[in-house]
């Protein structure tokens, strides 16, 4: 029979620029598949717990964990080896076991960060569409491939962040997009870093939307989908300040 899809591998020199894995060594890692997160910013399950929690020693072992459900990613069991792992995602090893969230460090554009047990149930997710679909009611769509049916669509806007318990799919805060809100960058030269929002650009024709952010003494401009707010006075999750 014809094969009915693409590659399962990729060669470790063609892998994402953030992989931190050695380039060397061996020659593929399995690659990525359709889903929340593009191919280019986020991990799959046999080379995240082989080569970076190093919790498994090799790509059988790990397929065996995931094939029993032992990895949970915000809060599901995930079975397939390819899915995608990005940005903000909540990890759980087994019942009880290690969590993490996939957050961007130095020269990293996500890694996975230790956090509590209680934290797991709860993620931030960038707006990155809205629209008007039947009956008046509002769209919202995220960075991870999520949806949200709202009443109510003057609450939200275009780069705002909902904190959202997972795996209920539920609305809880929304942290908007505006001055005086923390922002953590999540592309480009500052990657990692948590600042103030001091402004807001809705751009223009020949400019994209920026956003003018406080890191330490240092204000710098970004482009707007470079930056995610994450709370007011403090993060609503936790996040390192600058991870090194």
């Amino acid at each position: 029979m014809a094969r009915k899809s693409g590659s399962t591998m990729v060669k470790r020199q063609a892998a994402p620029s953030f992989y931190a894995v050695p380039r060397k060594k061996l020659t593929f890692v399995t690659t990525t598949k359709a889903g929340p997160h593009a191919k280019a910013v986020s991990y799959d399950p046999i080379t995240l717990l082989r080569d970076i929690l190093k919790v498994v020693r090799s790509k059988k072992e790990a397929e065996y964990a995931i094939k029993l459900g032992k990895m949970q990613v915000d809060g599901v069991p995930r079975l397939s080896i390819h899915h995608p792992i990005g940005l903000m995602d909540v990890v759980e090893l087994g019942t009880g076991g290690e969590v993490y969230r996939m957050l961007p460090q130095k020269g990293r554009l996500v890694a996975p960060v230790s956090i509590s047990a209680d934290e797991k149930g709860r993620k931030l997710c960038q707006v990155r569409s809205k629209s008007t679909v039947r009956k008046g009611k509002i769209q919202l769509g995220t960075h991870d491939g999520r949806t949200f049916l709202v009443e109510d669509g003057s609450k939200y806007s275009l780069g705002d962040a909902l904190l959202v318990e997972v795996p209920a799919n539920r609305i809880a805060d929304v942290v908007p997009m505006k001055k005086g809100a923390l922002g953590l960058v999540v592309g480009g030269t500052k990657l990692g870093f948590v600042g103030e929002i001091k402004d807001v650009s809705k751009g223009s024709l020949t400019a994209r939307p920026s956003v003018n952010i406080l890191i330490g003494s240092e204000e710098v401009v970004l482009p707007k989908d470079f930056v995610l707010p994450v709370g007011l006075k403090a993060p609503l999750v936790s996040i390192p300040r600058r991870a090194e």
